[in-house]
């Protein structure tokens, strides 16, 4: 029995929705326990899925993270054929380290995936639907707080990379629960391409993929969801009886945010790596104000690393939902990116300590030169009582005074070798 093959009919009439993800950042001091967007619906944050340490964390008061549903914010997506896909919400994420995201959902037929397709690109610069990046660009600048916008802008520099930046979140709802594993593999990989989740589809050039799965019912032996995780996307597949476009929200608002908190570290380790390169080759390393800012990037850093991240047990009560967390950090390199903030952070440990050491031999070489300049003030005042009036005392002070200058003048050129 191949359990795919036999239900092809069931997951094509499945309902399709994808989260287009945007990162963003921003410049101004946000307090976000009293942070209010204009014309945006706030969504506090409640789940049974999340461990009382991430829900804690994730309270208003707290000031980590806020969510706001934000209303008739894009228009629905136009295609060249008279095509409309509906978009059914717009959600803002607002994180207290300059960075937020934007998401975009939109929902569809299994039938109509080859839009979304078109929509996305992936894999190319092309873009067939300029129209959407500009709703999305004005709308990401028209977000205001208390009546001033431009407060928010896209990660990306270039604007027309703005879609190409992004981040897939799909779901698929199909009417039948999964006997075999293999079965939520292939529709999530379906997924995951942007196709026809019943297509018989294979492709072995993609290594970068980890699949988990929700666990098999004790009484029904059967699975009802699961997911494909790649770098540029997660794809999940729930089976639920009520399949409508406004259950494609609900089924996957808290699978929504697991994603957020990944890309939040991934998004910070960009930007925290980028600010140690730009300071490490600045070409005035001299300056106090080089030294302030590496101060403030080695605190960035350390702080960042001690409480901006979790570790899989501390998000969820229940395994496979940390088995998708551990995984979304595998995938996205979090790991990889930590590790090398941390051996930055070594080298500005020890060009500091390098720093602070020439700077003690400096104040160690002038102390002795003044020690140097009262012993031989000290000689000459002797000189000067014993033969008073003697040229002695010019020969003696002309000795000093050439030793002096020696002095200085190597311990000058050993800084410059330095």
């Amino acid at each position: 029995m191949n359990e795919f093959n036999d239900n092809r009919q069931v997951y094509s009439d499945s309902i399709r929705g994808t989260y287009v993800i945007f990162p963003l950042k921003y410049e101004s001091s946000l307090n976000l326990t009293e942070l209010t967007i204009d014309g945006a619906e706030n969504a506090d944050f409640s789940s049974y899925d999340m461990s009382d340490i991430l829900a804690r964390r994730c309270r208003k008061e707290n000031g980590f993270v806020r969510r706001y549903i934000l209303n008739s914010c894009i228009d629905d997506v136009h295609f060249s054929d008279g095509k409309i896909l509906a978009v059914n919400e717009s959600q803002l994420y607002v994180f207290n380290n300059k960075i937020a995201f934007f998401t975009v959902l939109v929902t569809y037929d299994n039938a109509d995936a080859g839009y979304i397709d078109k929509l996305i690109n992936p894999g190319y610069v092309q873009n067939y639907n300029r129209s959407f990046e500009e709703n999305v660009i004005k709308a990401v600048s028209n977000i205001s707080i208390g009546g001033v916008s431009n407060i928010f802008r896209l990660y990306v520099d270039d604007m027309k990379l703005a879609v190409k930046e992004t981040y897939l979140f799909n779901v698929a709802l199909v009417s039948r629960r999964f006997n075999e594993l293999e079965t939520i593999e292939r529709i999530t990989f379906n997924e995951h391409k942007l196709i026809d989740i019943s297509r018989d589809f294979s492709d072995p050039s993609e290594k970068d993929i980890a699949y988990t799965y929700g666990a098999k019912d004790i009484n029904m032996c059967s699975y009802r969801w699961g997911a494909c995780i790649t770098s540029q996307s997660i794809s999940y597949v729930y089976a639920t009886d009520d399949m409508t476009a406004e259950n494609v929200v609900g089924q996957s608002r808290d699978d929504v945010f697991l994603t957020m908190l990944v890309l939040h570290q991934k998004s910070t380790c960009m930007l925290v790596n980028e600010g140690i390169q730009n300071t490490l080759i600045d070409n005035k390393r001299q300056s106090l104000k080089y030294f302030r800012k590496v101060k403030m990037l080695k605190k960035e850093a350390l702080e960042f690393r001690a409480s901006g991240t979790l570790a899989p047990s501390q998000v969820s009560r229940w395994n496979n939902v940390c088995e998708t967390y551990r995984c979304l950090l595998a995938v996205n390199g979090i790991d990889e990116a930590l590790e090398e903030i941390e051996q930055k952070v070594e080298l500005i440990r020890d060009e500091q300590e390098r720093k602070s050491s020439d700077m003690q031999n400096y104040v160690a070489t002038v102390i002795a030169v003044f020690g140097l300049i009262s012993i031989v003030a000290s000689v000459l005042s002797i000189v000067d009582l014993v033969n008073s009036g003697s040229t002695d005392i010019v020969a003696a002070l002309g000795v000093s005074c050439i030793g002096v200058v020696l002095f200085v003048f190597s311990w000058l050129i050993l800084m410059l070798k330095k």
